[in-house]
């Protein structure tokens, strides 16, 4: 029997050079260049990165940004075949930004361009697959941020919402398809209100998220179904029995919801053809938590507050 080792030596030299241009009070341009070889793939890599931004007021700013980035393909693929090059990424961001009298906005838009992303034609990557880098994706979107803790006296609240529409052709997908990672909605509200008399932080949050996809052997298709959305209520009171001294309190998924992340299949299927599946789902739906927190400092006011 011959012994067989899978391993491999990569050599990286790199450099990487970056200036800041100051154009006017309001106009600054940022600019970056990475050079790498690899002694593995015999291959240099130049990666060039930008950013301009333009200060529309003294609380507010706009900006855009293009990024070119390599990486080396995963550690699991390379042990089996190195004749591969880095998978490469160009990024392309317009980003805004307001922070005004206790309020912030954010609004990117993003878009991402992947090339040379690894494939391979068995369904795990081992020793017997062949190996190329003819896999390619996109992922573009919208990233919404706002937080206010001014209108409402005792009241800090946040909300953040994402969009994102992505579709990858890499692994062993047959076709390019949204992954099984992608959430196309995903959006969180969160409220802190500070209540005197109680000396008390009441918390309540809720976040959701859009179907992921999964591939269902019982219908045609590759990734061809999505699961229910995600739903979780939360609820945290943190009670200040001095300066520094706080009991926690906290229940995640207040209303009990029954999340599924996705669904496990049989290898074979049951005499009726059919492939038996089980729902994965949280360890637990409910989860409580009762905690104290004690800060110790040399000025004797801080806390955990502001963290919890």
């Amino acid at each position: 029997i011959n012994n067989v080792s899978y391993g491999f030596n990569n050599n990286i030299a790199s450099a990487y050079s970056e200036a800041d241009v100051f154009f006017s009070k309001n106009l600054a341009l940022k600019a970056g260049l990475r050079l790498e070889y690899s002694e593995l793939f015999k291959e240099l890599t130049l990666s060039p990165r930008v950013s301009l931004a333009y200060k529309t007021s003294t609380k507010s700013q706009v900006s855009v940004a293009y990024g070119n980035f390599y990486q080396n393909p995963n550690n699991n693929i390379l042990k089996f075949e190195q004749d591969l090059n880095a998978q490469e990424t160009r990024h392309y961001i317009l980003n805004y930004q307001l922070n005004k009298n206790g309020k912030i906005f954010r609004a990117e838009a993003f878009y991402k361009d992947y090339q040379n992303l690894i494939k391979y034609d068995t369904e795990y990557a081992d020793f017997t697959s062949n190996y190329n880098n003819l896999g390619s994706g996109y992922a573009t979107g919208i990233d919404l941020f706002w937080r206010d803790n001014k209108s409402i006296k005792n009241l800090d609240y946040w909300i953040s919402y994402s969009f994102l529409d992505s579709e990858r052709d890499y692994e062993n997908y047959p076709v390019q398809a949204v992954p099984s990672f992608v959430n196309t909605h995903n959006l969180s509200v969160v409220t802190k209100y500070w209540i005197e008399t109680w000396k008390s932080q009441l918390g309540l949050s809720y976040g959701f998220a859009s179907g992921r996809t999964y591939t269902n052997p019982n219908e045609t298709g590759f990734l061809n179904q999505k699961t229910k959305s995600y739903n979780n209520l939360s609820f945290n009171w943190a009670y200040l029995i001095s300066q520094q001294k706080i009991l926690y309190f906290s229940v995640n998924n207040v209303l009990g919801l029954k999340n599924i992340n996705g669904y496990q299949y049989a290898d074979l299927p049951d005499s009726n053809g059919i492939y038996a599946s089980n729902a994965l789902r949280p360890a637990a739906d409910q989860f409580f938590f009762l905690g104290f927190f004690w800060t110790i400092s040399e000025k004797g006011t801080d806390n955990q507050l502001d963290n919890l």
